[in-house]
């Protein structure tokens, strides 16, 4: 099955061109996460997203490949992007061209060897939680982004939603409410084929949290529809 993803934004579609692009040069270790993710999940089920999106993230295998910054940022280069600047900690995250912006992260918790790995101009990159999870579940999936068919690997229903559950833990994100939006759309799309029953502990520890921060923010759950009755499947799968 090919995913059609809907009209979008001149950046948004240079930023998945060239993440098809990517793919094509380097097939693994490393997989589709953010706001796209949730997009190209709910282009596959025929749902809309909470809201619009440009930039695309992707998290990066540095376990399973030790060179995956380096050949990932690399390819980026011969793409024609640059770093948008390197953070006084010595992260290189954000890889832009024109309208398109690409973040590149890692998963967190990987050690100081692997959270030390550089990519192309010499830079880090920026530690995400439960990514290494979002690795793990994810699958390639055939994709056609404004008449361009590619190939990207993504988390699967269960790998989304722990995923933007961990990324609402980072208190010092600023934008924190999107992320509460990114979920409540994806518990409507979940079918009795996702298996969320599989989440083990330090994932139910994940999306626990944020049911209750959703529960503390009426607004979204009235914004998006169908999403009093995704959380609620969601809950009662969890507490089965």
């Amino acid at each position: 099955m090919t995913i059609a993803l809907p009209p979008m934004t001149d950046a948004q579609t240079a930023g998945w061109h060239a993440l098809l692009q990517v793919h094509e040069r380097l097939p693994r270790s490393w997989t589709l996460v953010g706001g796209q993710m949730v997009h190209l999940h709910c282009a596959e089920r025929g749902a809309a997203p909470a809201r619009p999106t440009d930039d695309l993230d992707a998290v990066l295998d540095v376990r399973a490949d030790g060179r995956i910054l380096h050949r990932f940022t690399s390819a980026l280069v011969d793409l024609g992007f640059t770093s948008a600047g390197t953070s006084p900690a010595g992260h290189q995250h954000r890889w832009t061209r024109g309208p398109a912006q690409i973040d590149v992260l890692i998963p967190r918790r990987v050690g100081e060897r692997a959270a030390g790995r550089r990519g192309v101009h010499g830079g880090t990159t920026l530690e995400t939680p439960a990514a290494q999870q979002a690795l793990d579940r994810s699958a390639v999936v055939e994709v056609t982004a404004a008449g361009v068919d590619g190939r990207v690997r993504r988390p699967n229903l269960l790998g989304a939603l722990v995923a933007k559950a961990a990324a609402h833990t980072v208190v010092l994100d600023p934008g924190r409410a999107r992320h509460r939006a990114d979920f409540a759309v994806l518990t409507t799309l979940i079918a009795p084929s996702d298996r969320i029953e599989d989440a083990g502990p330090r994932d139910r520890g994940y999306l626990h949290g944020m049911l209750a921060a959703l529960a503390d923010d009426r607004r979204t759950l009235l914004r998006v529809d169908g999403a009093a009755d995704g959380v609620a499947t969601l809950r009662e799968i969890l507490d089965a």
